[in-house]
């Protein structure tokens, strides 16, 4: 699908709003790239996942997605040969825990919910492994109980900082150092338990000068007397460290020996927050499951443009079988753009396996292609003119329709002279009529309104347009015609009575 008929049709920016549902940014990424697919049976299977999610929850239900937003990224660490970091090893534990709660959740829920619990049937669970991640790693950091020989080390530090401790108390409490000590505590200072001096004793105490403060008036100082068990207390803390990357080491490599199916169980995760994603989005746009062809067949029954909320007049229109064509007249701001758009937009939201906004008794057709021709095309650094721009793109239009097409074109011929923009317009709706493409256009355009009526293939719509009060209903009404009402509009922008009056005379003279 082209950029153009994403922004056109407004897909774009249903891609946004459903990618704000997803947890993790795989996700989120992977919603913002939906392409729609005609393959009709995968389309009915993506329409069936997402109605299995939106009836979990409509039951006030939520799926246990736990899962760290950086899993994916995790686990291609681990493939590069990199070892993991307690907060890693942590998110994994997470995220095994999660899989677990997901996969338990669907078992209870498999008849209610069968297809999302075939995936779910797929999960790996790893008991032993996130039970020894649990007792390892504790506040996102390795605990004594991941090894006795760490938990030995680290006693045996913390033994020799004490005896340190010891020894400086004592110097600070002795009655002779008294003068000496500029605060009464023990500070530890670049990994060495100091005594806080008066600077002008610095020289008069056995000991390393670790550190002095800023204005230079205190000196910490590493006395002579700690240094024997200091060098004990910095070899315990390396074997702590060696014991530590080893605990490290050897989860990371448990983790790699079971990769594939840690990522499998990832791609089963992020399908389902995909799904869940979609389902959302459903049921905040109180969308339906629908019939679904492949035949060129649209039925909309009181379908809502997604965009529009509460301000969205509902649409109902057939096309397809006999009639593969459709012209749409009416008032300008009377509608008919939004009538192309939600057509367009429906059935790319369909092709995604979104549930719309209408009637259960809407069916939409998928296509191969969804080509639009919608808005000003005026081009000044090219030199394209409004016409040309629409005669640039018409031509890809045209080159690519076929019988799994579906084109909406905005105002087809216009940006001409009228005779030759209704000509052109009707030679190429001739055209794509007869290489099978279901065609919406809409038109001001006379010759259009007639060439639309007497053609087999085509059926006609107007937008409703309320006489007596010469306002716009945003209706379509099928089978009708319905005419531009130029000078209404003109009106409404308060352009003057007497230019109006004038414009309904030279209208009169014309029909006359």
């Amino acid at each position: 699908m082209n950029k153009q008929t994403e922004e056109h049709t407004q897909f774009n920016v249903i891609k946004e709003l459903i990618s704000e549902f997803a947890t993790s940014q795989t996700v989120k990424d992977r919603l913002l790239s939906l392409e729609p697919t005609s393959d009709l049976e995968k389309v009915r299977q993506l329409q069936a996942e997402t109605g299995e999610a939106l009836e979990i929850l409509k039951d006030n239900q939520s799926i246990p997605f736990m899962m760290s937003q950086r899993i994916d990224r995790i686990f291609e660490k681990v493939e590069e040969g990199y070892v993991l970091d307690p907060k890693e090893l942590h998110d994994v534990e997470d995220f095994l825990r999660s899989i677990k709660q997901l996969k338990q959740f669907f078992e209870k829920r498999e008849t209610q919910s069968p297809i999302l619990s075939s995936y779910c049937k797929k999960i790996v669970i790893f008991n032993e492994l996130e039970e020894r991640l649990s007792v390892a790693i504790k506040n996102n950091q390795v605990s004594s109980e991941a090894s006795s020989k760490l938990k030995k080390a680290r006693q045996r530090a913390q033994n020799y900082q004490s005896a340190i401790r010891d020894k400086l108390y004592k110097f600070i409490n002795s009655p002779s150092n008294k003068s000496k000590i500029q605060e009464f505590m023990v500070v530890e200072k670049n990994g060495s338990l100091t005594v806080p001096l008066k600077s002008s004793f610095k020289t008069s105490v056995a000991g390393r000068v670790v550190s002095e403060s800023a204005k230079g008036s205190t000196v910490y100082v590493e006395l002579d007397n700690t240094k024997s068990l200091t060098e004990k207390l910095q070899e315990a803390h390396a074997e702590e460290i060696m014991i530590v990357y080893e605990v490290l080491a050897d989860f990371s490599e448990q983790i790699a020996s079971c990769l594939k199916q840690m990522k499998d169980n990832t791609e089963i995760v992020f399908k389902l927050e995909e799904i869940t994603a979609k389902a959302t989005y459903s049921l905040e746009i109180e969308g339906e499951k629908i019939r679904i062809n492949d035949q060129g067949v649209i039925k909309l029954v009181n379908a809502r443009h997604p965009l529009l909320k509460n301000k969205a007049v509902p649409l109902s229109m057939e096309l397809g079988g006999e009639h593969r064509g459709l012209v749409i007249t009416g008032s300008n701001s009377g509608g008919k753009t939004v009538v192309l758009k939600t057509i367009g937009l429906l059935t790319l939201m369909t092709m995604v396996g979104i549930h719309v906004p209408a009637e259960k008794e809407t069916e939409i057709s998928t296509f191969n292609h969804v080509l639009v021709d919608i808005g000003d095309y005026q081009d000044i650094d090219n030199a394209l003119s409004t016409f040309s721009g629409h005669m640039s793109n018409m031509k890809q239009v045209l080159d690519i329709a076929d019988t799994r097409s579906l084109v909406l074109v905005d105002e087809i011929g216009s940006g001409t002279e009228p005779s030759e923009g209704a000509a052109l317009a009707m030679a190429m709706l001739d055209y794509m009529i007869d290489k099978g493409a279901i065609v919406v256009a809409s038109t001001h355009y006379g010759e259009i309104k007639e060439f639309a009526i007497k053609e087999p293939h085509f059926v006609t719509a107007a937008m409703a347009f309320n006489i007596e009060t010469l306002e716009p209903l945003y209706q379509l009404l099928m089978n009708e015609v319905g005419q531009s009402n130029g000078l209404w509009l003109a009106k409404k922008m308060l352009i003057s009575d007497e230019i109006l009056e004038r414009a309904q005379y030279h209208m009169n003279q014309r029909s006359r």
